[in-house]
């Protein structure tokens, strides 16, 4: 009975393993763990497979046979569960060249033992029956050497384990205390197999340790698959921790480090050099001293600051702080996250620079541009508008007058004996007169009303708004304030006088037919003696003619 109960476990053993083997291969590039569970449950599979063949075909040949079997298999099951500890406890492990040559050495070693076993007895001394008929087994010392040297492997990775445990990050030690528990089977069915413990079956005694393993295969998958959703990243979050380029320093409710990324340890060096080799356990404001933000820290506090360094030297941070609440959302630390923004501030404020020299320089040059616009249509001696400017303002005035129904009128200035000042006193005393003449002019006009120099001595003005009678009184007094006053020139005070022709926009004449009608009216007023004002005769309009 105790035979078939042997059998029944052995083989319920075989096929639970396989089927973990064959799960776990299939989410093998999940991650290295679950790979190492695979190979593990596969030893254990054969390990398994093999002691029930032993027990069904109880012939001491095959014995023999099946047996090597089994320990080449322990042999490849004790490397795989190492190398599955180190991955379990370490999410960036991965199987080196090195490590796969020094723990495939001895499980090929063994096995060119066991080959030449026949010639040596080093590893199965003996195997027969008994006079019960039961298969009795005796080994030699080097199966005893192959079983230290498992069992070695197997203390590795349980202290490992164990180390991960108690140090490693607290959001994976859920996970590292499952997979230790999940290994208690596999070390209680090897403790009681060696020690003999677990009773015999006729004479032989009853190895359990298969399903020990068989078991702890399975609950270390499960604990893979359920409990550590993490497992799937390959790269661990002390990797992914130390590689952020932005300060992370995590504290306790009372403030003091918990925690810090080398990016954080840099900086707080830099503002302080003076700092303990350990960060860790020192108040928050220690390693951020300095800072505000170290003196009051506030769920969703964000801060922009700058500070200077042991070298007096900015350093421009964008600061957050973060509450650390625990599983009930009660506040248990803070995280204080910064990020490093001194290049980028500098960048910013030299593209303001050069955005504010840019403005500068295009201001500088539309003021050119429009200097050099006014130039154009300016007159170099007296400043007044030249005749260009006159003949486009003109052509607008007349233009709004037509639209507007207003009147329009200009007046032709002409000085009087200006060439005799020229013969007499000489052209720098003709140019003083103009220069003077014009500034009289301009500021005596009106607003809306335009002077021009039209050419040597010649001035025209345009008064929109004004019928011909407004423009002749408007004139004729300029006239009379001129003639009453006196112009310095060439050291002489000069009496200068002007003659003028009005004319008023009658209708749909040009520029040029306004101007002609004020020069007709002018050459009347030189003819009735100069110093005078003579309004044009109205033209009739030619559109009311050919109605």
């Amino acid at each position: 009975m105790e035979g078939v109960v042997y059998v029944l476990l052995f083989s319920l053993s075989t096929m639970v393993a396989c089927a973990v083997a064959v799960v776990a291969w299939r989410r093998r590039r999940s991650a290295p763990a679950v790979g190492t569970v695979a190979v593990v449950s596969a030893s254990t599979a054969v390990w398994s497979g093999t002691a029930v063949f032993g027990r069904l075909v109880p012939v001491p040949e095959l014995v023999a046979l099946t047996g090597a079997a089994a320990m080449i298999a322990v042999s490849v099951m004790t490397s795989a569960y190492l190398c599955q500890s180190l991955a379990v406890a370490d999410r960036g492990w991965r199987l080196s060249r090195r490590t796969a040559l020094w723990l495939s050495a001895e499980p090929a070693l063994f096995a060119v033992v066991l080959l030449t076993d026949s010639w040596h007895r080093l590893v199965i001394s003996s195997a027969g029956l008994d006079g019960a008929g039961d298969i009795v087994v005796r080994f030699g010392p080097l199966f005893w050497a192959h079983t230290a040297y498992g069992a070695a492997l197997v203390v590795a990775a349980t202290t490992r384990l164990t180390r991960a445990w108690l140090h490693g990050p607290r959001s994976q030690r859920r996970l590292y205390g499952f997979v230790l528990l999940g290994n208690v089977p596999s070390a209680l069915g090897g403790v009681a197999s060696l020690l003999g413990v677990t009773g015999t079956v006729g004479a032989a005694p009853q190895v359990v340790a298969p399903l020990g393993f068989c078991a702890s295969a399975a609950l270390t998958y499960w604990a893979l698959a359920r409990l550590s959703l993490h497992e799937l990243v390959p790269v661990t979050r002390t990797h992914l921790f130390d590689m952020i380029s932005d300060v992370v320093v995590t504290a306790d409710g009372s403030g003091r480090v918990l925690d810090v990324n080398p990016a954080a340890d840099r900086l707080a060096r830099r503002l302080a050099p003076g700092l303990p080799d350990r960060l860790v356990g020192l108040p928050i404001t220690a390693v951020l001293g300095g800072m505000p933000v170290a003196d009051r820290l506030e769920d969703g506090l964000e801060v922009s600051l700058a500070v200077t360094d042991a070298e007096d030297r900015t350093v421009d941070l964008d600061m957050r702080v973060s509450a650390l609440n625990d599983s009930r959302g009660e506040p248990v630390g803070w995280a204080v996250v910064a990020r490093d923004v001194t290049a980028l501030n500098d960048q910013r404020r030299e593209l303001q620079e050069t955005n504010d020299r840019l403005h500068e320089q295009v201001a500088t040059i539309e003021a050119l541009r429009a200097n050099l616009a006014e130039q154009a249509v300016r007159d170099t001696l007296t400043g007044l508008h030249n005749r260009r400017f006159l003949m486009e303002s003109l052509q607008r005035q007349m233009r709004l007058a037509a639209a507007e129904g207003s009147p329009l009128s200009v007046a032709l200035l002409d000085i009087d004996h200006f060439k005799q000042i020229n013969d007499r006193y000489g052209h720098g005393a003709g140019d003083q007169v103009l220069a003077r003449f014009a500034k009289l002019v301009s500021g005596r006009i009106r607003a809306d009303d335009v002077v021009a120099r039209y050419g040597g001595e010649e001035f025209v003005i345009v008064l929109p708004g004004a019928t011909g009678e407004q423009a002749l009184e408007r004139v004729d007094a300029l006239r009379a304030w001129v003639a009453a006053g006196r112009m310095p020139a060439a050291g002489r005070t000069l009496t200068v006088t002007f003659s003028s022709g009005v004319a008023t926009l009658t209708g749909k004449q040009s520029p040029e037919e306004l101007l002609h009608a004020a020069d007709e009216a002018l050459y009347e007023a030189k003819r009735a003696g100069r110093n005078q004002v003579k309004l044009a005769a109205a033209e009739p309009d030619p559109s009311a003619a050919a109605a």
